[in-house]
């Protein structure tokens, strides 16, 4: 007799109940726990897998409300599997509800489940009121927080709930896939043909069902029936989505699917369209108080540009000095926005503000100066990217100064104390960004750096009889890598970069470091540190073996996975130089050398190369020159970034061995 899998078991019921029905009925009854379920050891698709989620339904429909109208109601049901206790974080749950002038939004039919096998008979462990947890965030965020019982590695746990919302053009959102295996995932909605939304899905796993059909509601509390779209999305057997070296934020690449309103046509009334186009959005910034109004100048800002165009008479001067203005009087406070948080009197005041706050204020005082200066919003790297279909405002959440020198571009952003006019943060490396002009002008500008991330070390070396290695090493940091150890020496001086050093090269003994070009942004950093390298050689009864590249080297290749699904994203560009000269121990000679090697990526986006030699018979000379020249690659091209790396990680494997005269 054939046996199925739990999984294909799961999708023959799934199959057969969710084709029965109509699109609010939900496939799978609360409670209703197969054998199969309960007896799953692992989960066939990963069997890593610390936890499975079995099935994962929502359906998202409208009920009629004499109070407020029309509302939406999502009900949501889950039902997992924990194999380890890496698993158990699945057993607590968050549901989040807002609050506003026009409506709010509530949680109904709160319940849950523990399944667990007790002398072998099924128990359940049910949700108990105790267990459920309101915390109120702010005036307009609320959190429902769930944890349910006795969880322990080989348990289900299920648990349903309904929140109920005023917002009748907001549908929430939908993720097929999570940080676990999803076996079935699957939303429903119904939808009145008044509403006009967008569906907006992203993400590389394909919909097992997605289909669409003709349907009705009869809404209590009013008369006739109204015609609806039913649909029905299905992914199945979603893998687990994982962070993974060099992306951007992971939610760019989950499954998942989103959903804006377009149009609404009642009956018998005059329809509405909620579209707008990118020079509607743009007029629309340009008229709120948080965000154009802070464009323009007043009494403080003039009188701080006369001040700079007294002392500064070039243009390149006068951006410098506009910038070092505002990046001394007002710190940044951490915060990422779009919009400006306060007046800009009270800003000053504080010395304190959000991106917005200092950048706008920085558009300003260039324009003050008569220069051409507008801002650019973006969506930083841990918010995401930018739909360009698709105009939303939510997108962005952040804005930096653009100035336009004849044919010349550059972008300045004046919330890092130690960046330097021309040089934005990495976090806002991500794309494009729309330049804000007029409305009529604006267009979409490269996010991109003639920075990039660059470290320079050169080092004289005497290895000595007993394996130790003593000597100077001298780095230069470049670029953002310099702007990293700035930072790092303005929060704990020598002593916290010693401290970082050491952590990172337990066997190192250093002596001294001496630094240069601290406090001039523009230049390179210097590093000279004099150190002592503990026990780097084995030392034979009459050979020597040693690695020329010391701790220095990649030990692992930091792309692990067989194969990669998105774009690796850099950031900026990479240059690694390392150039090492090591004096042999007296009464020894070179037995064997590693072979010089050579690499160079396709259409010349990055190249490799590694060469030992000896001057004489007592010096080895290290070359070791890595170049990443593009800041992103296709996922098409993973197989090549990774074996790169790779062949990095075997060179710096690689030993130079010696033998007694």
């Amino acid at each position: 007799m054939k046996r199925y899998s739990t999984l294909s078991y799961l999708v023959v019921v799934l199959l057969c109940l969710g084709f029965r029905g109509k699109a609010q009925d939900a496939p799978l009854k609360f409670g209703k726990i197969s054998p199969e379920e309960l007896a799953m050891t692992r989960y066939g698709n990963d069997s890593s897998a610390a936890a499975v989620i079995l099935f994962d339904y929502a359906n998202v429909g409208y009920q009629y409300n004499a109070n407020v109208g029309l509302q939406v109601v999502l009900t949501h049901h889950r039902r997992l599997k924990i194999f380890k206790k890496a698993g158990y974080d699945w057993a607590t749950f968050s549901i989040l509800t807002h609050l506003s002038k026009q409506g709010k939004e509530y949680v109904l039919d709160i319940k849950g489940a523990t399944y667990r096998m007790v002398n072998g008979k099924m128990q359940i462990d049910k949700l108990q009121k105790d267990a459920i947890f309101e915390e109120k965030k702010t005036d307009q965020l609320t959190v429902t927080k769930i944890t349910l019982p006795n969880v322990q590695e080989g348990v289900i746990i299920e648990y349903s709930y309904k929140v109920v919302s005023d917002f009748d053009t907001n549908i929430p959102s939908w993720e097929f896939q999570k940080s676990i295996p999803v076996a079935w995932s699957e939303l429903r909605l119904d939808i009145p043909t008044f509403y006009q939304f967008r569906f907006l899905t992203q993400g590389y796993e394909p919909f097992y069902i997605k289909n669409e059909s003709p349907n009705s509601i009869n809404f209590i509390g009013m008369e006739g029936n109204i015609n609806s779209t039913a649909h029905r999305m299905v992914v199945k057997a979603a893998p687990a989505i994982k962070e993974e070296p060099f992306m951007t934020t992971i939610d760019d690449y989950v499954t998942k699917i989103e959903f804006e309103i377009a149009a609404y046509h009642p009956q018998n009334a005059p329809s509405k369209s909620f579209s707008i186009t990118w020079n509607d959005m743009s007029q629309a910034l340009l008229g709120y108080d948080s965000f154009g109004k802070l464009l323009k100048s007043d009494g403080m800002l003039r009188d701080v540009a006369n001040t700079i165009k007294a002392t500064h008479k070039d243009t390149v001067g006068r951006i410098n000095a506009a910038y070092s203005y505002i990046q001394s009087h007002v710190v940044w406070n951490g915060v990422s926005s779009l919009y400006g948080s306060d007046t800009r009197k009270k800003v000053f005041e504080s010395k304190m503000g959000n991106s917005a706050d200092i950048n706008l204020t920085l558009v300003a005082l260039l324009r003050e100066l008569n220069l051409n200066a507008n801002p650019v919003i973006l969506s930083t790297r841990e918010h995401g990217r930018i739909l360009f279909s698709h105009v939303l405002e939510k997108k962005f959440n952040y804005v930096i100064a653009h100035i336009k020198l004849g044919q010349v571009a550059m972008l300045l952003d004046a919330t890092e104390p130690f960046s330097y006019a021309g040089q934005i943060p990495i976090r806002c490396l991500n794309g494009q960004g729309r330049l804000i002009v007029n409305g009529e002008n604006d267009k979409w500008v490269p996010l991109v750096s003639a920075d990039k991330k660059e470290v320079l070390q050169s080092g004289v070396f005497r290895l000595l009889k007993n394996g130790d290695l003593e000597g100077e090493l001298s780095i230069t940091y470049k670029g953002y890598t310099a702007h990293e150890k700035r930072i790092l020496l303005a929060k704990g001086g020598e002593a916290k970069y010693q401290e970082t050093l050491m952590k990172e090269y337990p066997n190192w003994q250093i002596k001294s470091i001496k630094f240069t070009d601290v406090a001039t942004l523009s230049e390179p950093l210097n590093a000279v540190i004099s150190l002592r390298m503990k026990e780097v050689a084995t030392v034979g009864q009459d050979k020597i073996y040693f690695n020329p590249m010391f701790d220095l080297r990649h030990e692992k290749n930091p792309f692990q996975s067989s194969s990669r699904k998105f774009p690796i994203d850099f950031a900026t560009p990479l240059t690694e130089l390392y150039t090492i000269q090591i004096i042999l121990p007296d009464g020894y000679i070179i037995e064997e050398l590693p072979k010089s090697f050579r690499l160079v990526l396709p259409e010349d986006a990055g190249s490799f190369n590694y060469l030992v030699n000896s001057q004489d018979s007592n010096v080895i000379l290290l070359m070791n020159k890595q170049f990443i020249k593009k800041a992103v690659f296709f996922a098409e091209e993973y197989q090549h970034i990774k074996s790169y790396y790779e062949y990095i990680s075997q060179k710096g494997a690689q030993q130079v061995i010696l033998k007694k005269k």
